[in-house]
């Protein structure tokens, strides 16, 4: 029993010298997409730079399955991750950027406070089921209608997702250009 004990020691040293290892290395590489988009202090800011956020029309079927119509937002972030890097890889990655588990959300800066991890049509659903749900009412990003976009020109991997929402303030560290 000892020596499984042991065993199970070294290997979550091992996991946390790894981990430890895998943010050197994703600070490095914030560090350089910052500097490569001149984008200073490149060692403050996140990598993540909000390059457009427009509203859309989009079509759904609400509960008695009859066509409408509804205005969502589409934001477009730039990751500080190299189109180098495979899709498997950078999905995971942002995922644990924009919407830790741990709470602190970087979304939450530009006024993104919820995630609905569904369609636009069962988040209507589900809020016709709890209308006194304050949840609705914040600006909620729809899990299912989020797309990367690999952008050689640029260098860098893109995430678009759609919301119910108008941004907020955005940060001077999450714009495209110095103010």
């Amino acid at each position: 029993m000892d020596a499984i004990q042991g065993e199970l020691e070294a290997e979550r040293a091992e996991n946390a010298h790894q981990r430890a290892l895998n943010a050197d290395l994703l600070r490095i590489s914030r560090e350089r997409a910052n500097a490569d988009r001149s984008l200073k202090p490149k060692k403050d800011r996140c990598g993540y730079v909000v390059m457009n956020s427009e509203e859309r029309e989009i079509s759904f079927k609400d509960g008695s399955r009859h066509l409408r119509k509804a205005k969502l937002w589409e934001t477009t972030l730039q990751t500080p991750y190299s189109v180098q890097l495979s899709e498997a890889v950078v999905r995971k990655q942002i995922e644990e950027d924009l919407f830790p588990k741990n709470g602190g959300w970087l979304v939450a800066r530009i006024g993104i406070m919820g995630r609905f991890n569904g369609s636009y049509e069962r988040m209507m659903d589900a809020k016709e089921e709890h209308p006194e749900d304050p949840f609705y009412n914040d600006n909620v990003v729809i899990a299912r209608q989020q797309h990367l976009k690999r952008k050689f020109r640029s260098k860098y991997w893109e995430i678009s997702f759609m919301h119910t929402k108008p941004l907020g303030d955005v940060p001077e560290d999450l714009l495209p250009f110095a103010l």
